[in-house]
């Protein structure tokens, strides 16, 4: 009986997250980041030719 009630909560099942919503997560952060990135290249881009 032990051993049977041990082996249940190994299985996390409904832990693991599916792999698409960490990629929708990862652009979704990505494109977060990289607003302010390409705002500051093209303003150094635009100061640069002046």
């Amino acid at each position: 009986m032990e051993q049977e009630e041990l082996s249940i909560p190994l299985k996390q099942e409904n832990v693991v997250r599916p792999a698409e919503g960490n990629i929708a997560t990862g652009l979704v952060w990505g494109i977060l980041i990289s607003i302010p990135l390409w705002i500051s290249v093209i303003g150094w881009i635009l100061g640069f030719w002046r």
